[in-house]
């Protein structure tokens, strides 16, 4: 569940920016995201765009909150939200710096974007019906991302199944009608995946487990006495078709799920049941160990400080792509104004040899205000581009447009291939960030830890493989693995 309230700013936007990007609160700026401006200068680029539209309105900027429920939403989840809500309510148009604060159990994002938009200088005008908008926005976004939505009316029932705090919203969409399939689904499919050769032995397997099949653009499975038909991908990243096929193909990378026996409703009603998932669990670490030990990390604190490092690099690398599109956008926006300062400079050069002359004023009025128009939004992009200063100004002092295009023109393109490179690394780098976090998963679904342990992995396990009650009966085994 997001909640989300909208306040406005008319004093200290500086104070109200630097608090939402408090490392202390954003680990360091990680999760800062910025569109339109930079972190640093984002207070003075909203008033810049203020002066350049002439704006008199007294609201500085607009401060939107998004939080979400305890322990439901990760931190990069709950930032890559707070991303697309911007998207979709801002439409590109608004200079914004994002915010998600972790120093609390609550994530949460901030959200401060100017009152005008960088296109006409369109005030921003926020009422019931724009807050409205923000509301249903942001419950879309949470269903997409299979987060909790719940509204007023259905609190009162979500109140009284006092089994659990929150859930997702596909998941008490089956609770509500009285069941869910979700863990049994994930167990069978792990279970099937191991014993299948290919994808059709696959799906004939899961027929013979009792499931229909239905196909389309997800697939979707149901068992005996369920209702409606559940889709893989909803039970994790991890049960697209895609994956599926992908495991079943690598079933020797394969090391399966921890099993939460505490929270799955199987293993509360079947003694056996836990006992086999308690088995599997205990081997699923094992594989995971190795494959951490494989990779060079010797602790949890290791690998959680790749994770992290992987973290921070591909969110710098976002941001550098994002600066990059910014300045592209902003060059293909100063060309029109460059082109008039180049025809009307003999203009204005004329009135400033004679500004008294109010005759040569009277015929030359447009074409001169229009040369000081354009030359006042070239200062405000320099200002932001320095980088391009030199080239900039002497062309326009030489009336050469021509040249000033062709280095812009040469520029754009090597931001081009900048931004394709930084795409390249990020991909690489969310890929294997992705397999560390799989692996990291287990440990800590398998532990049942929150907090990164001191102790070294294998120790851990050992630790936790001596708490596992043995099973005595030998006749007994054969009959849970059966």
């Amino acid at each position: 569940m997001a909640v989300t309230k909208i306040h406005p700013i008319k004093t200290t936007l500086k104070k109200a920016i630097d608090y939402i990007c408090n490392g202390d609160k954003t680990d360091n700026e990680i999760y800062v995201t910025t569109h339109l401006c930079s972190r640093e200068n984002a207070h003075k680029e909203f008033e810049l765009t203020k002066k350049q539209f002439n704006s008199r309105t007294k609201t500085l900027a607009h401060h939107l909150i998004q939080s979400f429920v305890p322990e439901e939403v990760s931190f990069e989840e709950a930032h890559q939200v707070g991303v697309e809500l911007c998207e979709k309510i801002l439409e590109g148009k608004y200079e914004y710096v994002l915010a998600t604060h972790i120093d609390k159990d609550h994530i949460h994002n901030h959200i401060i974007f100017n009152s005008i938009d960088v296109d006409e200088g369109k005030v921003y005008h926020s009422y019931y019906g724009s807050y409205m908008n923000i509301r249903n926005q942001s419950d879309k976004l949470c269903k997409e991302h299979n987060l909790s939505v719940i509204d007023q009316e259905t609190q009162r029932e979500i109140n009284e199944i006092k089994r659990r705090k929150f859930v997702s919203w596909h998941d008490w969409n089956e609770d509500k009608k009285g069941s869910s399939y979700k863990s049994r689904l994930q167990f069978d499919i792990d279970r099937v995946i191991r014993q299948s050769v290919n994808w059709q032995n696959f799906l004939d397997r899961m027929d013979s487990s009792g499931y229909e099949i239905k196909f389309g653009k997800h697939i979707a499975f149901r068992k005996k006495g369920q209702q409606r038909f559940t889709r893989s991908k909803t039970i994790g990243d991890n049960y697209t078709e895609e994956r599926i096929k992908d495991r079943i193909l690598n079933k020797e990378k394969e090391f399966g799920n921890i099993i939460d026996i505490k929270n799955n409703e199987k293993a509360k009603s079947s003694k056996g049941y836990e006992r086999w998932a308690t088995k599997h669990n205990m081997t699923t670490a094992a594989g995971t160990i190795i494959a951490i030990r494989d990779k060079g990390f010797h602790s949890m604190t290791e690998l959680e400080s790749e994770i992290k490092r992987l973290s921070s690099r591909a969110n710098q690398l976002r941001k550098e792509f994002r600066d990059k599109e910014f300045e592209l956008k902003r060059i293909k926006e100063i060309t029109k104004r460059l082109q008039t300062c180049i025809n009307k400079k003999a203009h204005y050069d004329g009135y400033r040899k004679n500004p008294n002359d109010k005759i040569y004023m009277m015929m030359n009025r447009k074409d001169v205000e229009a040369y000081r128009e354009a030359y006042s939004e070239v200062e405000i992009f320099i200002k932001q581009f320095p980088h391009l200063k030199k080239e900039i100004l002497e062309g326009i002092k030489r009336g050469d447009g021509k040249s000033i295009f062709k280095k812009l023109n040469q520029h754009s393109k090597s931001l081009h291939d900048i931004q394709k490179e930084l795409a390249k690394e990020h991909d690489k780098l969310q890929e294997k960030r992705s397999e560390l976090d799989g692996l990291k998963a287990n440990i800590d679904q398998y532990l049942g830890r929150k907090e990164v342990p001191k102790k070294s992995i294998r120790q851990q396990i050992k630790r936790e493989s001596n708490k596992t009650p043995e099973v005595k009966s030998k006749s007994r085994t054969k009959d849970i693995e059966r």
